[in-house]
């Protein structure tokens, strides 16, 4: 399902313990797609996943965050804006297959 979500990750066992971010493209039960301007993951690269969830009526009043270990699939480089090329940053798509359902972090 087509949803941005503001995204952050750590890759499981870098000696760095850095924090990533990005935003999400599209999302599913098994995994998600999302882009980030910063060109550090290969594919099979483990990944903590935390998404955060904006309030919503009647459902997380207050928002949350959700968060899950997945598998780096694959990445692509995603071309800049077309309005403006002098001034396009890369971004780089990242797909991730989730190694178990993601949780509600409390």
């Amino acid at each position: 399902m087509p949803i941005t979500l503001d995204l952050t990750c750590r890759k499981v066992g870098s000696p760095d313990e850095k924090l990533y971010t990005g935003s999400t493209v599209n999302i599913s039960p098994g995994g998600l797609y999302f882009e980030t301007a910063i060109d550090a993951f290969k594919p099979g690269n483990l990944i903590n996943v935390e998404l955060s969830i904006p309030p919503t009526s009647g459902l997380l009043e207050f928002g949350g965050r959700i968060s899950g270990l997945g598998n780096v699939l694959r990445i692509c480089n995603v071309t800049g804006s077309q309005t403006n090329s002098s001034s396009s940053a890369d971004r780089y798509g990242v797909a991730v297959e989730f190694c178990q359902p993601l949780k509600l972090r409390t």
